[in-house]
């Protein structure tokens, strides 16, 4: 059975949901906005910055104004979240495990490349993928289904072979849209809150044969 694995990056191979919220809450006081955790979640968990930007500010801005804010909040979320950052439990042996079977894998995710830097480089888990789809590499962003068709191209497998891993409602979406399975992760959400074909707390939970299964089914 060929298989493709892609995995989304923030919620899934670290879990840093605390400090994306800590940061936008942040950088939404000192530009006039208030966000709480329930309107991040429902509506800026998993999304690029560019759309992030009229959610929370409520207003159109410039591409300037947009990027000057967007890189700013992004420098408080690495500040914050620096001496913090490990892998999702169980995710480097899983990780391990899968590079031993020779399955192919991939990272598709909303965020910018020095987040992508700063959490796959600075953790050594970059030799794991054979690429990585960030904002930059897209055009429409969750729960439009572009990351994951880009990331199935990237790992040689069509969606349907792919299984994407997720925390995000909107990233779940995106890979049920592109054909995919999805693991949801409960990282962000409760488990009551994601609608993936498989859902856990974290990798330690998870076997090989469920993932076959879905594939299957």
């Amino acid at each position: 059975m060929q298989i493709g694995l892609i995995f989304d990056m923030d919620g899934v191979i670290v879990e840093n949901h605390k400090y994306h919220y800590l940061a936008w809450q942040k950088t939404a006081a000192k530009h006039g906005a208030s966000i709480d955790e329930d309107f991040y979640r429902e509506k800026m968990n998993g999304r690029t910055l560019n759309k992030l930007m009229k959610v929370v500010f409520d207003r159109e801005m410039s591409a300037e104004e947009a990027k000057t804010i967007g890189s700013e909040k992004e420098a408080i979320y690495r500040e914050l979240y620096r001496d913090h950052r490990r892998p999702t439990t169980g995710l480097v042996r899983f990780l391990e495990a899968a590079k031993a079977k020779g399955i192919p894998m991939a990272v598709g995710t909303s965020a910018p490349k020095e987040n992508v830097v700063f959490t796959l480089d600075d953790l050594d888990l970059r030799k794991y993928f054979v690429g990585v789809v960030d904002d930059s590499m897209v055009i429409h962003g969750k729960p439009d289904p572009e990351v994951y068709l880009k990331g199935a191209e990237l790992v040689g497998r069509k969606p349907e072979q792919c299984i994407v891993f997720e925390d995000a409602v909107s990233g779940i979406e995106a890979g049920k849209a592109a054909g995919a399975k999805v693991v949801g992760l409960a990282t962000s959400h409760s488990r009551e809150e994601l609608d993936a074909d498989l859902i856990i707390d974290n990798f330690s939970q998870l076997k090989w044969e469920q993932l076959e299964d879905l594939l299957s089914k």
